[in-house]
């Protein structure tokens, strides 16, 4: 029973009326000082010392709150400064929260550190060379050529369903019901050539870690902790294994939101963190920059999304975790939820309440865009809203986060 609530409640198509916003004052703020970096602890101010609008901002958590939307945690991040810090439900600062696939982006992180450190030689290189004690199904040219990019792009051309979450017919559930989640993802049959088509994949972020653990021969943890963590000054955590003692590359990270706003931190500063290089500048830069169209207003790059009409890019996660960086305005947003309320979507926060904080001059019209939750969990009925409104008004999307794996 439990399983059919689940599945009617997530699967839902959000074509969701949005307002976009034409920008006519994209100056960004250069008058305010950056904060000392946050590695022990984030510097605080008030929104309005860093170009802000308190008002605007509380309008946003109240708007959360009257329509019991369970957000629960939103932090804004100006000139490296905390600017706003809000714990709404029955979270607080020192917990640590399910990213789900916002750990996808994470791992894309730790494959620019493995390039830089020499690890890694290539994204160009193919995946299959990494697995050679490997016996997979289907074999093929086009297998052959999978490289590590088209892991990171989504574009591997396997054979992958990740629609109907909850159900048995979605890939990623028989993925970690498996004995070897490697084997698998790469014994899925083709059906396109890789590079070709965007095609949402848990499986290729999976992949990611065993070729780090491959490459690095440690844990990805542990890389996580030598070049990436322990830099940034993070030290709370959990990260969930697969049978064969492979950190889950698709999900299952826990961070502090504090931590999650020092990764967007480590891009908006270009890879740079208090004197050292951590991320390569180039590796920050291919990150933020489209590389393939998912849908009109929406591309992906590196496991990041990217929003190109506005300059964000953001990670993203099941129930509207976020960590999104927009670089123009010095400014980090990160949102840990359990909801599928649209108004949580990075684009509409941002443009209803962010950046009119800003000061921003804008003109709206009106269109209908696809939210990447639609990715996600696409494929369903759309009486499945009013379930899902209604599970977001009952405040039962709690229950379902601490149980579900993506």
């Amino acid at each position: 029973m439990n399983r059919i609530i689940v599945l009617l409640a997530i699967l839902l198509v959000v074509f969701n009326p949005t307002q976009e916003y034409l920008f006519t004052n994209q100056t960004p703020d250069e008058t305010n000082p950056i904060a000392p970096w946050p590695t022990n602890e984030w510097s605080r101010t008030t929104p309005e010392a860093q170009g802000m609008d308190s008002t605007k901002l509380d309008s946003m958590t109240e708007h959360f709150k009257s329509n019991k939307i369970q957000i629960d945690s939103f932090l804004i991040i100006r000139n490296g400064w905390m600017v706003y810090e809000e714990y709404p439900s029955r979270f607080g600062p020192d917990d640590t929260h399910h990213l789900f696939s916002c750990t996808k982006s994470i791992m894309s992180t730790l494959v620019g550190i493995s390039l830089d450190l020499g690890c890694l030689e290539s994204i160009e290189a193919s995946v299959l060379d990494f697995f050679q004690d490997y016996d997979f199904s289907n074999p093929s040219r086009s297998k052959e050529d999978i490289s590590i990019k088209n892991l990171l792009e989504m574009t591997t051309g396997l054979s992958w369903n990740e629609e109907y979450y909850g159900n048995d017919i979605n890939d990623y559930n028989k993925m970690v019901r498996s004995d070897d989640w490697v084997k698998y993802v790469l014994d899925k049959p083709m059906i396109s050539e890789p590079g070709n088509t965007f095609h949402y994949n848990s499986g290729a972020s999976h992949i990611l870690s065993a070729i780090i653990q491959e490459v690095t021969q440690n844990s990805t943890l542990n890389f996580a902790l030598n070049n990436l963590f322990q830099p940034l000054g993070i030290t709370d955590y959990e990260w969930g294994q697969d049978p064969d003692g492979i950190y889950r590359g698709a999900s299952s990270l826990k961070l502090k939101p504090i931590d999650m706003a020092k990764i967007g931190y480590l891009y908006i500063r270009n890879g740079l963190w208090d004197g050292i290089q951590v991320v390569p500048q180039d590796w920050v830069q291919m990150t933020s920059t489209s590389q393939i169209q998912v849908d009109e207003s929406t591309d992906y790059s590196y496991h990041w999304w990217v929003l190109p009409e506005i300059g964000a890019y953001y990670a993203f996660g099941w129930g509207y975790q976020s960590i999104t960086v927009v670089p123009n305005y010095d400014l980090v947003v990160v949102v840990t939820a359990a909801t599928l309320d649209s108004s949580v979507q990075v684009g509409n926060f941002l443009r209803k309440w962010i950046f009119p904080s800003l000061g921003l001059e804008t003109t709206v019209h009106t269109s209908f865009t696809i939210s990447p939750i639609f990715v996600l969990i696409g494929g369903s009925p759309f009486i499945v809203l009013g379930i899902a409104l209604l599970m977001d008004k009952k405040g039962l999307w709690y229950e379902i986060e601490v149980k579900q794996e993506n």
